[in-house]
């Protein structure tokens, strides 16, 4: 019996063994079970695609992403984050299918969109493959098998960018009004294509001698959307820009119907930015002849600092106190925050949510499942990687500091510092 205990002992110990990682080779994606009903695509619901999960030899939590085509070869494509990313039930949001045809298309413009799909739109046979993968383990990564959904109606789904519009002596004082929507159509400063949501407007118009103007938000008559100088309906000079190239200024703009007058100036280009990024700190910038704008790009702290509010569209104003900035398109967003003693946690969010901030698809953190991650501060500083997902840096506070916050989104990577 003491030599069976002994054999048994050492099969048990051979059976506990440590889990071994392994490339998976199958991979399979259903056949959708509403493959061939008709589907058309609406903002704020999903379309659905179920895969297997890949054997690594263990159980591991997997990035799973998809991408769509309009041909079963794949020639070209384009990529889908699905609702959870970690689920091998990916729910895809049916808008994102709608602007991945659009792109696919080459269509940017309604017009486009009504010329190729007719109204209402013809049905298209959309393909689709899933990608499964370890998190920063290439030779984990594994794609399905092709399928299909055979019946599905589009809409247009390109993003447009946001406008205002300029009133006043330069374009004749008449009425922002619907019915004078071709004529501003001259006199619209626009977000930049690869800003659109930014809420900065920008323009370039050839101006006369000693232009005076305001801004509309809309075409709804004198009263209601209009921004000024001031609240009061009288202009302020601003004698101090000239025609020199290249000669700007910053000044703020408010609800009102106060005009910007420049009596000393002379025919000539002028750049025109208005940043209503942030409600309470509206700003207008001039500069003299033709300049080229880059506009800001942020994101947002989310966590102990800005109050645990969820990263959505109706925060945006209490959000604006906690963003972090991009001011050179270069990938990289920093921000300096004052820190109290005692506990920290926060995340980011890339941007806020239309709604459901919690469920907010782009948030980045220190891991995927929502919770704390205890880190240190190594000589005041800490260095890391981030993932999607909402799991918290936490950091124990000694005394009331500034640090600095640093996303690196072109590798990444995150770095805090204490000042």
């Amino acid at each position: 019996m003491a030599a069976a205990a002994v054999v048994l002992g050492v099969s048990s110990c051979s059976e506990d063994r440590d889990p071994v990682y392994q490339a998976p080779t199958t991979y399979v994606l259903n056949v959708p079970a509403m493959q061939d009903q008709y589907i058309a695509l609406e903002k704020g619901a999903t379309l659905e695609l179920v895969s297997s999960q890949p054997d690594y030899g263990y159980s591991a939590i997997t990035e799973y992403s998809a991408e769509m085509s309009l041909s079963p070869d794949f020639a070209t494509f384009e990529s889908l984050e699905p609702v959870d990313p970690t689920q091998a039930r990916l729910m895809l949001k049916q808008e994102k299918i709608a602007e991945a045809i659009c792109k696919l298309q080459g269509i940017e413009e309604p017009e486009q969109f009504e010329d190729f799909y007719g109204d209402p739109a013809r049905v298209d046979q959309l393909y689709f493959r899933t990608i499964a993968q370890l998190s920063g383990v290439e030779s984990s990564k594994i794609v399905s098998n092709v399928v299909s959904y055979n019946n599905v109606r589009t809409y247009f789904a390109v993003p447009q960018p946001g406008c205002i519009y300029l009133v006043g002596s330069p374009e004749g004082w008449a009425g922002p009004t619907e019915a004078n929507a071709a004529h501003y159509e001259d006199w619209k400063l626009t977000e930049p294509k690869d800003a659109i949501g930014s809420k900065v407007y920008t323009g370039v118009f050839v101006m006369p001698t000693a232009p005076m103007f305001r801004f509309y938000t809309a075409l709804t008559g004198w009263d209601a959307d209009s921004y000024g100088s001031q609240p009061d309906d009288n202009p302020i000079d601003f004698p101090d820009l000239t025609n020199a190239e290249g000669a700007s200024f910053t000044t703020p703009v408010v609800k009102g119907k106060g005009a910007f007058n420049f009596p000393n100036w002379t025919e000539g280009k002028m750049t025109i930015v208005v940043d209503m990024s942030d409600s309470k700190n509206i700003t207008l910038t001039i500069t003299a002849g033709e300049s080229e704008v880059t506009v800001s790009k942020y994101i947002y702290l989310v966590g102990s600092l800005s109050g645990w509010g969820a990263p959505e569209e109706g925060n945006a104003a209490s959000f604006a106190n906690y963003r972090l900035v991009d001011n050179s398109d270069s990938g990289i967003y920093t921000g300096t925050f004052a820190v109290p003693a005692g506990h920290l946690n926060f995340r980011f969010a890339l941007s806020l949510s239309e709604s459901d901030g919690w469920n907010n698809p782009n948030q980045i953190g220190a891991a995927e499942n929502d919770g704390d991650v205890a880190c240190t501060l190594a000589g005041g500083t800490y260095n890391g990687s981030y993932v999607l997902g909402k799991g918290n840096w936490a950091f124990e506070i000694d005394q009331d500091c500034n640090m600095v916050f640093t996303v690196d989104t072109n590798n990444r990577t995150v770095s805090f510092k204490q000042e």
